[in-house]
């Protein structure tokens, strides 16, 4: 069985949120908007984990709107805010495709995007975004930690920055809720994205935090959400992400430590993309000169390591990656740098013997060695 270091990808269905989806799977298997004692369990199950999860990301209950994730989530926030008429937004240079994406969609309507440049360590140039930011910009939109490299943005600094112009903030938190204690009401953010997978729930369920009323619906049908996200609730996913997240948050999480030891292991090897920078304790880019991270990734794998060619929303794509384009590396740089992520329970014996495949992968194929095939060939 390989070593799986890839948690920003996904993670595994954690125990807790297994057990709390099995009712709601088997005997509570009832649509929640129906009167009958099926209905009835299932919105009961619904609504204590829409409470439970408010209470964790410091918010109201009714101001979570479930969705199928967060990409569903980030795009309501962004066209849900932009309303008909053309406008303006800023958008950080390193946001999630979800996010991207809908501004560049947005931008083809005739909407006027700014993007906020970061620092060469992926942090939000806080002095250019507050330049950029004017009164009347339909909405802001910055990442509350980055995907690819793991560098936490200090969103609270900017969404005050965005509320002196009367502009609402929208963060995508996705990635920053699998370790760090989010509280969107103490960030004072109009809107933030989340999504179940991330933190060792089941995946095709998310939420968006909706703090200001502005928010339009993008779908229409039953009503379901307050009117904001028609469809029939997946009750059990639902209650399976708040089971995960509350499990998460009960945790003493202590990655930094292994991240740093990974880091200090691999010298020579590979270097840490934007070190200095504040990151979620379990994540770590390391940029491999001369070695292409695919083959890289697909030599490690052999080893028994499950690692990343960077983020898995993009796997697959010739173009490098645009959050390492905006934070200064190279075309040819961005694409020798590998993705690890640690899980809560990933040990430090499996990060030396990762560090210890790692050098041996690199080494051979600096040296220009095949990668062996498959067993038996």
């Amino acid at each position: 069985m390989s070593v799986y270091l890839d948690h920003a990808a996904t993670t595994p269905l954690s125990p807790a949120a297994r057990e709390a989806m099995l009712p709601y799977l088997d005997a509570w298997f009832g649509n929640a908007s129906e009167p009958h004692a099926y209905g009835r369990e299932a919105k009961a199950g619904l609504e204590h984990a829409r409470g439970l999860l408010a209470e964790l990301l410091g918010c109201e209950p009714e101001q979570v709107v479930f969705t199928s994730g967060g990409t569903e989530a980030d795009n309501l926030a962004l066209f849900g805010q932009a309303g008909e008429a053309p406008g303006r937004m800023v958008v950080s240079a390193v946001e999630h495709a979800a996010v991207r994406e809908a501004a560049l969609v947005l931008e083809r309507r005739g909407f006027e995007i700014a993007w906020a440049p970061v620092t060469p360590e992926g942090v939000v140039d806080v002095a250019a975004y507050e330049q950029l930011v004017r009164p009347g910009d339909r909405l802001a939109a910055v990442m509350w930690a980055n995907n690819v490299t793991g560098v936490v943005q200090p969103v609270a600094e900017l969404a005050a920055i965005a509320a002196e112009h009367g502009v609402p903030l929208h963060t995508d938190a996705v990635q920053a809720a699998a370790g760090l204690p989010v509280d969107v009401g103490a960030a004072a953010v109009a809107t933030a994205a989340f999504s179940a997978h991330k933190v060792n729930g089941p995946k095709g369920v998310g939420c968006l935090v909706v703090r200001e009323p502005s928010v339009r619906p993008q779908q229409v049908g039953g009503g379901q959400e307050r009117g904001l996200r028609s469809g029939t609730e997946n009750v059990a996913g639902v209650v399976g992400f708040a089971g995960a997240l509350q499990e998460r948050r009960s945790r003493v999480d202590g990655r930094a430590q292994v991240r740093d030891l990974l880091e200090r292991l691999v010298d020579g090897a590979a270097v840490p993309v934007a070190a200095s920078a504040p990151r979620l304790d379990g994540h770590s880019l390391l940029l491999v000169d001369g070695v292409r991270a695919e083959v890289l990734v697909l030599a490690l794998d052999q080893a028994g390591y499950a690692v990343s060619a960077g983020s898995a929303c993009t796997a697959g794509e010739s173009e490098p990656s645009h959050v390492l384009l905006a934070q200064g590396l190279t075309p040819e740089q961005s694409r020798s740098v590998i993705r690890v992520s640690l899980g809560l329970d990933t040990t430090v014996a499996e990060i030396e013997g990762f560090a210890a495949a790692l050098r041996t992968a690199v080494d051979r194929l600096r040296a220009g060695a095949l990668l062996p095939g498959p067993a038996g060939h």
